[in-house]
């Protein structure tokens, strides 16, 4: 079996979308469902979170002012790790609009006191991506035959450098973490992995795996491409050679093809990747897979084509978004991400693996069937 994929025995799975910098609230639900869990008598789950663990997009705007306050009463009080990085360390932090001016760097202090709202905003995102990392890898740790994180594109982005989400908090995050802002320049210029990887957290994420099977699914961030489905076409082979295939391109880097932005298996949401438009490849993916269901973060919208309402505040199809799916062809596509990047709903996928049983778990802990795909109308619109 390759490196990057790992292969599941649990009879009972439960799966998580796409985290962005909303890492506090994850765990304790997972700690939740656990406990739900063993009170139902099953027999030692598996709980899967399906990647994107930074850059949240757009929190509420009442998130966004006095955020010294809101640290030192909640966070920093929580958690000593962050004040001592932000306040405590010594550590600076560059400043991306003058970088090459005359400020050039920041105090911790300095960030929390600005009147700027972006770069109050991008301090708290930054906090929330700093607190997951730190909370996702030492749950990992310790329960590593139960916990999974896949590698998603943005944590691809975060590692590759030369970033193309939130450049601002990465920025900020990046010294929280302890580098310099001409470590933290450099790669978000350059793009400098050798130098990022000796934090032990960003080393950790780099290790994921991207591909989680167990006896009937495919858990991935983001899904087949259609080239992929294409080339998994009658005779359904190669799925195998694939996996070593993504293995030999780790070796090579994030910059490798196979990791393409909007053009590989993290992000297949290219031009002409619109998932109802091209069912087929699923189902070429999941018969070269010798399994029954693809199970995929990376995009709240796959039950819709794209269109120039798709990302915007008003579009009446929030509540759609914002829920768990179990999606044509077949239903046998399952949708993950909730929108939390874009202040979503928190939900877990629970299936009962060699069944057709897919069920909804909400933050309240009920159950309920998972929608189904929404038919006959676009975000286009």
């Amino acid at each position: 079996m390759a490196q990057y994929t790992l292969k599941l025995t649990n009879s009972v799975i439960y799966s998580i979308g796409d985290t962005h910098g909303c890492g506090r609230q994850v765990i304790d639900f997972i700690q939740k469902l656990a406990i739900r869990s063993e009170l139902r008598g099953e027999a030692r789950p598996a709980f899967i979170q399906l990647g994107d663990l930074c850059d949240g997009f757009a929190f509420p705007k009442e998130h966004t002012v006095d955020v010294l306050r809101v640290c030192n009463q909640t966070r920093l009080a929580e958690m000593p790790e962050l004040r001592a990085a932000l306040l405590d360390s010594g550590n600076r932090f560059i400043d991306w609009e003058r970088y090459a001016g005359v400020r050039g760097e920041l105090t911790g202090r300095e960030l929390l006191e600005t009147a700027q709202e972006d770069i109050v905003d991008a301090v708290y995102q930054a906090f929330r991506c700093y607190e997951t990392l730190m909370l996702y890898s030492r749950h990992q740790q310790r329960y590593p035959q139960d916990f999974y994180v896949i590698f998603g594109n943005h944590d691809a982005d975060l590692l590759r450098g030369r970033c193309a989400y939130g450049r601002q908090q990465k920025y900020i995050m990046l010294g929280l973490l302890g580098f310099s802002p001409q470590e933290v320049l450099a790669h978000m210029t350059e793009g400098t992995p050798d130098i990022v990887l000796r934090h032990p957290w960003l080393k950790w994420l780099s290790e994921r795996p991207h591909i989680l099977l167990s006896h009937d699914t495919v858990y991935m961030h983001g899904g087949p491409t259609g080239a992929l489905g294409d080339r998994f076409a009658a005779p359904h082979n190669g799925f195998e050679t694939w996996l070593d295939e993504i293995d030999k391109a780790r070796a090579n880097g994030w910059d490798d093809p196979h990791f393409t932005e909007h053009e590989c298996f993290l992000s297949p949401d290219g031009a002409a990747n619109d998932w109802l438009r091209h069912p087929e490849r699923v189902l070429n993916f999941l018969a070269a897979a010798r399994r029954q269901y693809c199970a995929v973060g990376h995009s709240p919208f796959l039950d819709f084509e794209k269109g120039p309402m798709l990302d915007l505040a008003n579009t009446p199809h929030k509540h759609l978004f914002a829920t768990p799916a179990q999606l044509p062809p077949q239903g046998r596509l399952i949708k993950h991400d909730t929108n939390m990047k874009r202040i979503g709903e928190l939900w877990a996928c629970r299936h009962e693996t060699g069944t057709d049983v897919w069920t909804g778990m909400d933050a309240e802990m009920k159950e309920s069937a998972l929608r189904p795909g929404f038919e006959n109308e676009t975000c286009a619109n």
